[in-house]
């Protein structure tokens, strides 16, 4: 015997409805995700070491790049020991282009002042023999391999992670200054 259509219609949204009552009464978990990631590219051989070229070389500086006021800055070449800096944007809407420069810039000369304060060793050209690199120091963040004349800064990427922080992480390479020549 085939049912009349509209009966069979009936029992299929009344199905349909119960199913939907069981399933949105179970406890669903979400695991939080990050929100967004984003990379910010900079001017090739922008020195850390030289916040005003590195200023100057910045194209659309007043650009809002990261929407958010509070932020942690990660720097963690070349270090042994990653330095985790909570920054804060002079302006509500977020951190700009040229005041993220600026405050990449002085957080690296502040890492490296304070390797020099904490460190036992001496970091200078003349420590280092025949080789260029400079040697692993004992300070606060063990700075191996590179000077601050050497860094640059390739570009940034922020991430605002799930639990809502926002974390600034760097590519920073290293190309070393060319031997000055003498006339």
């Amino acid at each position: 015997m085939l049912w009349p259509l509209p009966y069979v219609a009936v029992l299929l949204l009344l199905a349909a409805i119960a199913f939907a009552w069981w399933f949105s009464r179970r406890k669903i978990t979400h695991t939080p995700v990050a929100l967004m990631i984003t990379r910010i590219g900079f001017p090739p051989n922008m020195r850390v070491s030289d916040p005003e070229r590195a200023l100057a070389m910045v194209e659309l500086q007043d650009e809002i790049v990261i929407p958010y006021q509070h932020a942690t800055l990660v720097i963690d070449f070349p270090l042994t020991h990653p330095a985790h800096i909570g920054v804060t944007s002079a302006l509500p809407q977020g951190f700009t282009r040229g005041e993220l420069v600026r405050m990449i810039c002085d957080e690296y000369a502040h890492v490296y002042a304070a390797e020099e304060g904490t460190s036992l060793q001496e970091a200078t050209i003349e420590n280092r023999g025949e080789r260029r690199e400079r040697k692993r120091t004992d300070g606060a963040y063990g700075i191996w391999g590179h000077a601050l004349e050497d860094l640059v800064l390739a570009s940034a990427r922020w991430v605002k992670q799930s639990n809502g922080d926002v974390r600034i992480e760097l590519h920073v390479d290293a190309k070393p200054l060319p031997p000055a020549t003498s006339r």
